[in-house]
């Protein structure tokens, strides 16, 4: 029996990694290892979201105003919770938007609205080009920090093996998220404004559980007044979206199953291409993907009897005001908002205008 001692140690050997690996489900051990708002950005959501299930408004309690549901990625993010309510008393807005965000991430969260049985009125939807690249970093935002096993595993064709193996690794295994360098981490340890850190990281998940989903902005009112800083942020941002875009049948696939669902239950929909920077703006009018890509989303948006609202194009959005190249500043959210609802009142109340 001695002899045979050698096969006990990979049991001893894959305990002792499941025991390290533990020590990286501590929060304040995931803290040091990754100090920036991501991780905690979708935390929140996913609290938010299981928050806004349990509740059911218009289901648990009687339905008083319209319901709005937001599915976008950073760039619908910053609304101001306050004003939305002052602005907006016939409606209960719920922004559900989290930074990089993908059509998958809007039909996971979409579908467990839905199947708690709480019907929007309206689902403001946004879409961008990049959110359809197979090489953006869909696997190290949505796919790490977001989705459950059951909607994984239900939408396996849609995913495919490799991002359904991806997956269940980071779950497995928090050292695959938490990345354990020890040199980082010191360093994080040592940063005399890690206090602060933790304190913003807990500003952001109370404030977005506080505010039905709006975010709270790390630079709140700033806006970009440098036009040499707006060019380079602009350029920045386009070569990192774009350098290895390869379009992603993945996300077109999401996408058609987000408006089949919509159509079936009959929900009115916007689908919203934001508008950043002039500077982006005019590069983007450069690259050929993104007029390949407009013209097969609009195709595919059309053939559900659905259209995308274009800010570019859309004539009662004025605003002029950039935290950067790829953002606008939070000002323009006031714009943005009645821009939507304009869009709303002329598809689906227009003895309302």
């Amino acid at each position: 029996m001695s002899k045979a001692r050698f096969l006990f140690y990979p049991v001893i050997l894959l305990l002792f990694l499941f025991v390290v690996d533990a020590i990286f489900r501590i929060p304040y051990i995931q803290t040091i290892t990754k100090i920036d708002l991501t991780a905690v950005n979708y935390k929140a959501k996913s609290a938010f979201l299981e928050k806004l299930i349990s509740e059911k408004p218009g289901v648990n309690t009687p339905k008083t105003k319209k319901i709005m549901l937001i599915l976008g990625s950073s760039r619908l993010l910053y609304f101001d919770h306050d004003e939305l309510v002052s602005f907006y008393p016939d409606w209960d807005i719920y922004n559900l938007s989290s930074a990089v965000t993908t059509p998958a991430y809007y039909d996971f969260q979409l579908t467990k609205v839905l199947d708690a049985g709480i019907k929007p009125d309206l689902v403001v939807m946004e879409t961008d080009p990049n959110q359809f690249n197979q090489n953006s970093v869909f696997k190290s935002s949505n796919l790490t920090y977001s989705f459950d096993l059951s909607y994984v595993l239900s939408n396996l064709s849609l995913f495919g093996k490799d991002h359904v193996s991806f997956y269940l690794g980071r779950k497995l295994f928090a050292v695959g998220t938490y990345k354990p360098y020890l040199d980082q981490m010191w360093r994080n340890y040592k940063n005399p404004y890690l206090e602060n850190a933790f304190e913003m990281h807990k500003a952001t998940y109370d404030y977005i559980l506080s505010h039905n989903g709006n975010g709270l902005s790390p630079i709140d009112n700033y806006m970009e007044k440098d036009s040499n800083s707006l060019q380079m942020t602009s350029h920045r941002t386009l070569d990192w979206l774009f350098a290895s875009y390869v379009r992603s049948p993945m996300q077109f696939g999401f996408y058609e199953k987000i408006l089949d669902r919509l159509q079936a239950e009959k929900i009115k929909t916007i689908i919203i291409w934001p508008l950043s920077s002039p500077d982006f703006e005019a590069l983007m009018e450069k690259e050929v993907l993104v007029k390949t890509w407009e013209k097969e989303i609009d195709a595919l948006t059309a053939s559900k009897n659905f259209s995308i609202l274009k800010l570019k194009n859309e004539p009662s959005y004025t605003c002029n005001a950039f935290a950067d190249g790829g953002h606008v500043a939070k000002d323009c959210y006031r714009s943005l908002m009645r821009s939507i609802l304009l869009e709303y009142f002329r598809k689906y109340e227009r003895h309302h205008l």
